[in-house]
């Protein structure tokens, strides 16, 4: 008996663990329309509904702007719109000399030209975009005009990097239907299911909730 209350107590430690580390919690059947799916961010005024059979695709990248290191996740759909859900921060000191300096060597500008300091009104953008970082909230968006156009875009703004990568992986093994255990419907880890039998993910009637 004692061993196997050990066990237990380890199987339960390990699932807090990993439900305090997600940093997106998965409702299957949590929409009764099961053609849709929904994310829903901590505010109240942010909420995005979608249909699962008008995805062309989800993608992430990661890039470097004038003075902000941007990740986002993409959704292509077969509407006008295009979600774009994303985290950034202000560059730290050297990392956009280390960008700029990368980009010359791609290019095979010579090494004395890269070590060239960054001009002093492209490390003035940097320090505003830093400025401005810090005085406003970590889930707002940001948008540049004219500098950039955001038209037909639909855009939420996440507070860490975790947050969008775990929704990421979500958002794919759903897309994808990658299969788990079930358990009352909803997805339970391999220790917690009390069947052997896998079903696939679906995007229709999930709700990923960002904490």
């Amino acid at each position: 008996m004692i061993p196997f209350l050990k066990h237990l107590l380890a199987t339960l430690l390990l699932c807090c663990i990993v439900s305090s580390l997600s940093a997106v919690t998965v409702r299957s059947r949590a929409i009764k329309n099961k053609a849709l799916f929904a994310i829903t961010f901590p505010d109240d005024s942010k909420e995005y509904y979608g249909k699962e059979a008008a995805i062309h695709s989800i993608s992430k990248q990661e890039y470097i702007t004038s003075g902000y290191r941007v990740i986002e996740i993409n959704i292509v759909t077969a509407g006008n719109g295009l979600l774009r859900i994303y985290h950034s921060r202000a560059l730290q000191l050297g990392e956009l000399q280390a960008a700029m300096t990368d980009g010359a060597s791609a290019a095979g500008v010579p090494s004395s030209i890269q070590r060239s300091p960054v001009p002093p009104g492209v490390q003035q953008m940097a320090d505003r975009a830093s400025a401005v970082a810090e005085a406003m909230t970590s889930d707002t968006v940001m948008k540049e005009y004219p500098l950039a156009t955001h038209a037909r875009t639909i855009e939420y703004r996440v507070q860490t990097r975790s947050e969008l990568l775990d929704l990421f992986d979500q958002l794919q093994k759903h897309w994808i239907k990658e299969p788990t255990y079930f358990e009352g419907g909803q997805i339970v880890a391999a220790g917690e299911a009390t069947s052997s039998k896998m079903e696939p993910r679906s995007l229709g009637g999930t709700r990923f909730i960002v904490k």
